[in-house]
């Protein structure tokens, strides 16, 4: 329960999307049971850099239970309103804003310099991998960390997302630390036989008690999460967290 970032991919029943239309979309919500209904007041379209985009809304639910979301088009009465749904626990089992974040070691780059012994991106940045969380929070900057597993993604957005974390990183080098998690712990081991059977899930991942990927985090100067985000999430929308606990200049 509590107040959400809720990502909403919209289609027309033929299959194609409503892209970037979200002065012409209301979206509401409603608990189980109820006929009191909350009408979103942020709506918005985050263009991602691959596949078109999503929409994201801010929901608060203070029921457990499935919650009815429906859509629908204020310029066009002739289209039948959508529906879908949520199911809202009692409490979110990854960390939530508000929540200090595990101090979990992550891994750093190693001696050696190979990166692909501790990440699956194609092309690994460096800089994403010079820090472990825990000593990240030490340093009393803010910290971007985001877990996902370019080479072998399930919705194909992690490669893009550590792209946007790198993207961070250069514009904010120096007032923040930016650290990426690959999802597997033996991604080279993975890459060299070509085999996704082989893959053993990083302990980390079990610290953050989370069960799906890319997930991404903005935790304070106190290790405070400040920003959740599941699935892939924009430079903008990182951004729109990262900037308040960033240092005054």
């Amino acid at each position: 329960m509590g107040t959400a970032r809720i990502p909403l991919n919209i289609q027309k029943i033929d299959g194609t999307r409503f892209d970037d239309e979200a002065d012409d979309l209301e979206v509401n919500y409603t608990a189980p049971n109820s006929e009191v209904v909350h009408v979103v007041e942020d709506l918005k379209w985050r263009a991602w850099p691959v596949r078109s985009g999503t929409y994201t809304a801010t929901m608060t639910f203070d029921e457990v239970g499935f919650w009815n979301i429906k859509v629908r088009s204020k310029s066009d009465d002739s289209m039948l309103p959508a529906g879908s749904g949520i199911l809202v626990k009692s409490a979110t089992e990854a960390p939530d804003i508000g929540d200090a974040a595990p101090l979990s070691v992550t891994k750093t780059a190693p001696s050696d310099g190979n990166l692909r012994s501790i990440t699956s991106a194609p092309s690994p940045d460096a800089d994403l991998y010079a820090i472990s969380f825990d000593e990240a929070v030490n340093t009393g900057k803010p910290t971007v960390i985001s877990f996902s597993t370019p080479a072998y993604c399930q919705s194909g957005t992690c490669g893009p997302q550590t792209e946007v974390l790198s993207q961070l990183d250069e514009k904010h080098k120096g007032l923040a630390n930016f650290i990426h998690v690959e999802i597997f712990d033996n991604p080279e081991e993975m890459l060299a036989a070509g085999d996704p059977s082989l893959g053993i899930e990083s302990p980390v991942i079990h610290e953050w008690e989370f069960h799906t990927e890319p997930w991404t985090f903005v935790v304070d100067g106190e290790g405070i999460v400040a920003g959740r985000f599941e699935a892939f999430v924009t430079f903008d929308e990182i951004e729109e967290y990262l900037l308040p606990v960033l240092p005054s200049s």
